[in-house]
């Protein structure tokens, strides 16, 4: 507990700090803390300034403050403008005229051929997991033993299950659109008045025109990709220049769905029994 200030503290008035005149401490004036503190010093008439004036002076020579950064400063930093954020959006976007799908290459979509193409001569789909289209043997198989049809999820074609289904009760077909098959309304329907068989090409059905026959000479074969019947495309997946001889084979491995004019019998050409 520290002892009582003494009366002849009492008697002083507090010393005035006028602005622009710096205090003036007279060590009299405090010599009364002696008796209050021990200090290493007898009296305060026996201490310097000494110290004091150092630290002032060496706080003199140290290298004035850094000011802190403004709020202006800070507001002055620039994250780039509108304009070249809208450069770097539309540099992934297709760029035909009216079209905002991702660009693959080439700076334009899948559709308007960016992409890795098909290395098959005159066929410009793209590439699946190598250097051929999925009619020309590429991408994933279905996982079925001896199945070489393209898998759709699940690692499984169309035809052992991939791929979406049909909807409705009791039917495992491969969904068309809509969620249905052909069968039960999905897909698109051929355009001819009172056909209701499912679209394959430009909304007809194949028996209106909607499928593509084969290209090579007077070949009525049904068009499996590329304008080639599967008997033609396999002789043109033989001679492709192929990157190697395993490649060739994968894409001449799909089974032979090709379909044959019937045969007519006439009354000369029939065997007598």
């Amino acid at each position: 507990m520290l002892p009582p200030i003494p009366d002849c503290y009492h008697e002083y008035e507090p010393i005035p700090f006028e602005s622009g005149r710096p205090p003036v401490v007279l060590l009299g004036d405090v010599a009364f803390l002696n008796d209050l503190f021990d200090h290493q010093c007898s009296t305060f008439e026996a201490m310097t300034i000494e110290p004091i004036m150092i630290c002032v002076s060496a706080t003199a020579d140290l290298p004035p403050v850094r000011p802190a950064r403004s709020l202006s400063t800070c507001s002055s930093v620039s994250f780039g403008t509108d304009s070249e954020d809208g450069d770097a959006l539309a540099k992934k976007v297709c760029s035909v005229p009216e079209c905002h799908r991702a660009v693959r290459s080439r700076g334009v979509c899948k559709r308007h051929g960016g992409g890795k193409k098909c290395i098959v001569a005159n066929c410009g789909k793209e590439a699946q997991n190598g250097s051929y289209c999925v009619g020309h043997g590429g991408g994933k198989s279905c996982k079925i033993d001896g199945c070489v049809n393209a898998s759709q999820s699940q690692g499984l074609c169309k035809a052992h299950g991939g791929g979406a289904r049909c909807k409705y009760a009791g039917c495992d077909k491969s969904s068309q659109g809509g969620g249905l098959c052909r069968a039960h309304g999905g897909g698109k329907r051929c355009n001819e008045d009172g056909c209701m068989k499912g679209a394959q090409r430009g909304n007809k059905c194949a028996r209106h025109g909607g499928c593509r026959t084969c290209t090579i000479g007077d070949c009525n074969r049904t068009d499996r990709g590329g304008g080639l019947c599967e008997i033609h495309r396999q002789e043109k997946c033989a001679k492709s220049p192929a990157a190697s001889a395993s490649a060739r084979a994968l894409a001449c491995v799909r089974p032979i769905f090709a379909t044959f004019e019937p045969k007519t019998h006439t009354k000369s050409s029939a065997r007598l029994v």
